[in-house]
């Protein structure tokens, strides 16, 4: 309870810390924050391209294909860019580790921060570009987006969290992490459907169902796309359960190890 009421006494630190790497890192750059939009919409294109149109089969040459892609790609990269972002965050702050007193955990907070804050930037490009193309504008199922957001900020956390423990005695955990999200990505239900499992061996599904980016997604959708999806309690449950154990793992897992930073920098 002290080390919690130490980080909320320091939660301005992290914010600052958050925006001052979100200014650094587009400083040079005429378009700033909105590369963190613009970054997953060309990977959009790219797999529409792909899938949509040079492999298209039924609805994914539509454009509601595009919506759906979009919706699933900001989603799962709010929570990638978290994990990619917190595994180096420990080594870039080395020399702030060493001369300042602070909860460690507060520079994994700082990611989630960061990539949230693009994150809210890219529903309003979401809603923008599906609003022009399919008339796809926020309805009252959008107030579900808002207690899916609060429980992948902890999922997040804690994924950020053991990136970042493991990352620090381990360096070349921040060099296989991008394969390892890659491989989640193609996983989670960005680039298929459900119709496109009823064909695929039986024990496939109940793997992608045991994915927690499987039910943030799809709980995500019933916000964004109510015209094609219903909100399902099963999705939130999922969503929750794995927030609750993912914080409660990868914090302790950090916290533990706190102690322990200075060693390996």
């Amino acid at each position: 309870m002290g080390y919690l009421r130490d980080l909320w006494a320091r939660r301005e630190f992290a914010w600052f810390l958050a925006t001052s790497n979100l200014k650094a890192r587009n400083a040079t750059t005429s378009l700033g924050i909105l590369w963190w939009v613009l970054n997953p919409l060309l990977l959009t294109g790219v797999f529409f391209l792909v899938f949509g149109v040079i492999l298209g089969q039924g609805r994914r040459g539509n454009p509601e294909y595009l919506a759906y892609l979009m919706s699933g790609m900001f989603g799962y990269r709010f929570t990638s860019s978290v994990i990619q972002r917190a595994s180096n965050t420990i080594v870039n702050n080395s020399k702030l580790i060493m001369n300042m007193r602070f909860p460690r955990l507060l520079l994994p907070l700082s990611s989630v921060i960061e990539a949230g804050i693009g994150f809210l930037v890219s529903i309003v490009v979401f809603f923008i570009l599906s609003g022009a193309m399919l008339g796809n504008w926020p309805t009252w199922n959008f107030l579900y987006f808002f207690p899916i957001f609060f429980f992948q900020i902890f999922f997040s956390l804690g994924l950020g969290a053991l990136s970042a423990r493991l990352a620090v005695p381990f360096r070349d955990v921040s060099n296989l992490i991008p394969y390892l999200l890659r491989i989640w990505m193609y996983l989670s239900p960005i680039l298929w459907t459900a119709e496109m499992l009823e064909e695929a061996p039986g024990w496939v599904e109940p793997i992608m169902i045991l994915n927690p980016m499987h039910h943030i997604l799809l709980a995500y959708r019933a916000a964004l796309l109510p015209a094609e999806f219903a909100f399902n309690n099963v999705h939130l449950l999922g969503t929750v359960i794995a927030a609750v154990v993912f914080l409660v793992i990868g914090s302790i897992s950090f916290i533990r190890f706190e102690g322990k930073l200075v060693n390996y920098l």
